[in-house]
């Protein structure tokens, strides 16, 4: 695989003016790969991509033998969280610092909902009859004060965000104001900042920021924007990443605080369309994208870190990876606060055997000291199985 370095560049937009908002740069060099949880059909049915903490331990659902569950491992022996149990349909998993983990289950046994789990008790956080409509979770809805942020649906024309950790549920926003509807999942920061899409009952759309009842409009459809806001993640700066779509029809990814919007990347050349964008508290950024004429039947045609496919790629389809080709992949939002990032792929040897490998790919040099002002205007569920894995589970990517 041919890998080249980052270098910073300063994008101005032609036929838009946004105030600049500064984003450093996210990585130089090249990247190694440690393999976190593989799919051998002995011990592991399948593995799924999930989220990763500061301590670079990833977070993954697995279906074992013995049924789904939920583990953790950093490139050595994996250890089980929740389960496994042939009871539990895994349906998105979420890590803090602290190795807690939190998670749905989609399962009606041993009991639907949102769940806190610290490797030895299960916390109930919500459940369908607290209004729990979809039970499903973003790798940004935990935060490392074990807040667990979602929305709750009392009747379909009346949903309402809440945070919980157990015990009460605490009304962060709902629709008695302006706001008509919560579009997606929202996501919340250590400072329990929450950060969500809505659309309001005059008809607009938005993306929105509240704390302690005060709200923040980050992006919204009065100008630039012509709606279709999706997949929020917000870092304890306060600064707010998201997918939208220009009055011009472009769609892109942006971060903004409230006061400043910049663009990462959009679909004005290669990229064709995103998802899972994800920001650190360092303004670092990864995504999920598809390129234009890019591969048939995949999640993702590569993991970017900016605007050039090509000195910002972290891993693609096609590339060498192990001992086959990379012929799918995703990335679930698995970014931590020292570049590393977590990801699902399938691996294709020579033989057109396929394996799913959950990865972890670490920056050889984790930033650049300089920073670049850019003005202008980016699901797999969890399942996997997880056992002990055992020595030397890395790669070394080298530029050719």
């Amino acid at each position: 695989m041919n890998t080249y370095p980052r270098f910073l560049t300063a994008i101005a937009s032609i036929f838009l003016s946004l105030i600049a908002i500064e984003v450093k740069s996210v990585y130089a060099g090249t990247f190694t790969f440690t393999k976190i949880a593989e799919a051998d059909n002995k011990n592991f049915f399948d593995v799924g991509g999930g989220p990763i903490n500061d301590n670079s331990t990833v977070a993954f659902g697995a279906i074992t033998p013995s049924g789904a569950g939920i583990f953790t491992g950093n490139g050595g022996a994996i250890s089980p969280v929740v389960g496994p149990d042939p009871r539990y349909a895994i349906n998105g998993v979420a890590i803090n610092n602290s190795g807690t983990v939190a998670f749905a289950n989609i399962a009606s046994e041993p009991q639907e909902g949102l769940f806190i789990s610290n490797g030895e008790t299960v916390i109930t956080v919500a459940t369908p009859s607290d209004g729990l409509f979809t039970t499903n979770l973003s790798a940004n809805a935990f935060n490392n004060n074990n807040t667990l942020v979602f929305t709750l649906f009392n009747g379909f024309d009346s949903p309402v965000i809440v945070t919980g950790s157990g015990g009460s549920l605490t009304t962060v926003v709902d629709t008695s104001g302006q706001f008509r509807f919560f579009d997606q999942p929202p996501a919340i920061n250590d400072n329990n900042v929450v950060a969500f899409t809505a659309s309001l009952k005059d008809g607009g759309q938005g993306v929105f920021t509240i704390q302690n009842g005060l709200i923040t409009t980050i992006a919204d459809d009065t100008s630039l924007f012509s709606g279709g806001f999706f997949e929020t993640s917000i870092n304890n700066r306060n600064d707010v990443i998201f997918e939208g779509r220009l009055d011009n029809g472009e769609d892109g990814i942006f971060i903004g605080n409230g006061e400043k919007i910049t663009t990462v990347a959009n679909t004005s050349s290669s990229f064709s369309s995103f998802s899972r964008p994800q920001i650190n508290d360092n303004n670092q950024v990864a995504f999920n994208a598809t390129l234009e004429n890019g591969a048939a039947n995949a999640f993702a045609d590569g993991i970017f870190t900016g605007s050039d496919p090509i000195a910002d790629k972290v891993i693609g389809i096609g590339d060498s990876l192990l001992d086959g080709t990379v012929t799918n992949l995703f990335f679930n939002g698995g970014l931590n606060n020292l570049g590393q990032i977590s990801f699902f792929a399938t691996i294709t040897d020579s033989n057109n055997i396929s394996r799913n490998v959950v990865f972890r790919a670490d920056p050889v040099s984790t930033s650049v000291p300089e920073s670049t002002s850019i003005l202008g205007l980016l699901a797999l569920g969890t399942l996997g199985t997880g056992l002990a894995l055992k020595s030397n589970l890395k790669q070394q990517i080298t530029t050719k």
